[in-house]
């Protein structure tokens, strides 16, 4: 048996300060744990000695990546129709306060702070998306919730404009993940307080964005996958939906991953309870613009599984 309870919340709590003194780089040199969930002990001694020029280097191209980032999005910034905000029902905010409560005790203040940071600039990435597809109505949810208001009353035209919509969430997220990265690193010996609060958002953007894109429906990364199966292999697409449900599922039991296999099972049930969310009339997208989606995709989940890979061991199932 397990543990789990208080003991498991300090356990997430102690990844999450074991995993602050990684920057993105060296994730690559901690050693294979097979099922041995993260911990103190086996981060401990994986950091090289300081390389001010590298890390100087790593600064300066995120620094590049968010202004190029900026650029990418500044016609959506400077439109004439100014960014409204969407503010839930006060009820819905009595009901996630126990959430919020919940990650604060087991992650502390720090991280869910950064968690609920990381959440808007996601949204904030949808926002910009609708806005670069015309879309001028387009309002920054404050907290994006199933069943709530939409972030604009008009659905995109064409598949290619959703595609393009559900990328730019996690695309806008990236930069401030890598500089966030940076900051940690470089900031260490001077300023550990900021390179501990730079790390945090790192790790929290980087794990909504990882769980974000999973190729499960209904997360934007199953309806991204939806999309791209509908353009060449449309009937295959309710199949391939449950068979990557499934295989979550078996992944999370072989990982003892309980995240993944509550993340399956919600899957597994909006499968079950909306299959006709699937069905769309819009036009398609081409060949090209499959592929080029495809590589869009795969990039995205690829870098944010860097950020994110922890997230799935974090809580540990008993089973």
């Amino acid at each position: 048996m397990r543990p789990g309870g208080a003991a498991g919340g300090a356990g997430a709590k102690q990844t999450i300060s074991a995993l602050r003194v990684v920057t993105l780089p060296q994730i690559r040199h901690i050693p294979a744990t097979g099922r041995t969930p993260i911990s103190p002990s086996i981060i401990s001694g994986v950091r090289p000695p300081v390389n001010i020029r590298g890390q100087m280097t790593y600064l300066l191209l995120a620094i590049l990546l968010v202004a190029a980032t900026a650029h990418l999005v500044r016609p959506a910034l400077a439109a004439t129709h100014q960014l409204s905000v969407s503010v839930t029902d006060t009820r819905v905010l009595v009901a996630l306060f126990p959430a919020i409560l919940s990650v604060t005790l087991v992650f502390g203040l720090t991280f869910a702070l950064a968690l609920i940071l990381a959440l808007l600039v996601k949204e904030m990435g949808h926002v910009l998306g609708y806005r670069l597809a015309g879309h001028d109505d387009a309002q920054l949810r404050l907290l994006p919730l199933p069943g709530g208001p939409g972030i604009s009353a008009r659905a995109p035209a064409n598949d290619a404009a959703a595609l393009f919509i559900l990328l730019m969430g996690p695309g806008f997220g990236l930069a401030p993940m890598v500089l966030a990265f940076a900051l940690g690193a470089a900031l260490q010996s001077t300023a550990p307080a900021l390179a501990d609060t730079a790390r945090s958002y790192a790790l929290a953007a980087g794990a909504v964005n990882f769980i974000a894109l999973l190729p499960l429906w209904p997360l934007p990364g199953g309806r991204l996958l939806q999309l791209l199966m509908r353009a060449r292999f449309p009937h295959l697409r309710g199949l391939v939906a449950a068979a990557l449900t499934a295989f979550a599922i078996g992944l999370s039991l072989t990982l003892h991953s309980g995240l993944l296999f509550l993340v399956g099972l919600l899957t597994a049930l909006a499968l079950v309870l909306r299959p006709g969310d699937m069905q769309s009339t819009r036009p398609r997208l081409s060949r090209a613009q499959a592929r080029t989606g495809f590589f869009a995709y795969f990039a995205s989940i690829a870098a944010y599984f860097m950020g994110g890979w922890w997230v799935l061991q974090v809580f540990p199932a008993l089973f």
